[in-house]
């Protein structure tokens, strides 16, 4: 691709305030709070309407470099490379993109005014437990939420199944991580040491990670999958009956 082509269509979407994508083989240089160099590969390089830039690799969900809003974006040609540099003054920082080759470049004046609306917290997910106990499984009766469990911490709720057992959940919005799951064991052992008698260990969660599937495994850990999104819709449902209450 002719690359002062590809430098003036970065030039006008930058002067319409467009989203740019700009696809190619690059390397990453970056002077500022540190300093960092990326070594070639083949990367997104994307620039928002508010002067944000980011550096995306084939994998991952983060950049592995950016800049945030309101940087001063130059670009052009050097020694036949295109050259995308993003700088800032307060605090002095240059982001620059060099390429070798560029696949694509996309540019597009995107609207989007919708609000954000975020699903229930970890203490919504909670509060809908409570609400609705079936969601961990039928039978289980709560019978305490944020119990300390010795130094470990508070269990997000303690509660008993239908055969007499002692439960204790863990609540997490997010997949569960190892470490959700050894700080769950903690909590059993802690009410293990008090009561004398081993509860069973519920970890309530969207999912659970690949790597903590083994230990969930051996240490017995049980999973019951809640979304953030099940539990909000749990208490709106509530919020509509209190109403007629």
């Amino acid at each position: 691709m002719d690359l002062n082509k590809i430098a003036e269509k970065i030039k006008a979407g930058l002067r319409a305030k467009e989203v740019i994508i700009v696809v190619g083989s690059m390397e990453v240089f970056y002077e500022g709070r540190a300093s960092s160099t990326l070594g070639a590969g083949e990367r997104l390089l994307i620039i928002k309407e508010d002067g944000s830039v980011l550096v995306h690799r084939p994998r991952g969900y983060e950049p592995v470099n950016w800049q945030p809003p309101d940087s001063k974006i130059e670009v052009g040609v050097d020694e036949g490379r295109l050259v995308v540099e993003a700088r800032r003054v307060r605090p002095r920082e240059v982001l620059k993109a060099v390429f070798t080759d560029v696949k694509a470049v996309l540019s597009f004046k995107l609207h989007d005014e919708a609000e954000f609306a975020m699903y229930a917290t970890e203490e919504d997910m909670k509060r809908a437990i409570l609400m609705e106990p079936t969601l961990i499984e039928d039978g289980f009766k709560p019978m305490e939420s944020e119990r300390r469990a010795g130094d470990s911490g508070f269990i997000d709720i303690f509660g008993v199944d239908r055969e007499g057992n002692l439960v204790v959940v863990e609540i997490k919005r997010r997949n569960a991580t190892s470490e959700d799951i050894r700080q769950l064991l903690r909590y059993v052992e802690s009410v293990e040491r008090e009561l004398g008698r081993r509860p069973r260990a519920i970890i309530a969660a969207p999912g659970v990670q690949r790597s903590a599937m083994r230990e969930l495994a051996s240490h017995r850990v049980e999973f019951r999958c809640v979304t953030p999104r099940r539990c909000a819709e749990i208490l709106k449902r509530g919020q509509g009956l209190e109403r007629f209450l």
